[in-house]
């Protein structure tokens, strides 16, 4: 299941990086859409941040507390990204399917990491 956690911790953080990348252009920056882009923003960063502790979770010890709290955060994330998609799908008409892909691939990063790092040990919350 590490294994698992780790090639998706990368790809999501990656993709996640692309997000980052394309909210901030500038034909989105105006007051209207502020909240919406500060939302992807925090959103994109939390991916990325999760990511980058589930590596260092693999190399180094980690408190188990904080990378099951943010890999829990993973699973909500992906099923708030799938059910959003298919929610705006059904209000425009316009499916993004790798949309719905990527919030699959956040819960699976989110699930295998908890089940990975769950066998080393016996009690996941304590500090």
């Amino acid at each position: 299941m590490k294994t698992v956690s780790i090639f998706l911790s990368l790809i999501n953080s990656l993709l996640a990086g692309v997000i980052l990348l394309a909210s901030l252009t500038g034909n989105e920056l105006n007051e209207a859409t502020l909240l919406w882009l500060l939302i992807k923003v925090f959103a994109a960063l939390g991916i990325i941040l999760t990511g980058v502790l589930t590596w260092i979770g693999i190399l180094s010890a980690v408190r188990p507390g904080l990378l099951a709290l943010s890999n829990l955060s993973l699973v909500a994330l992906g099923a708030a990204t799938a059910v959003w998609t298919l929610h705006l799908a059904i209000v425009t008409g316009d499916m993004e399917y790798y949309m719905v892909l990527y919030g699959g691939s956040l819960m699976m990063q989110g699930a295998a990491s908890l089940f990975g790092f769950a066998e080393e040990s016996r009690n996941i919350t304590t500090a």
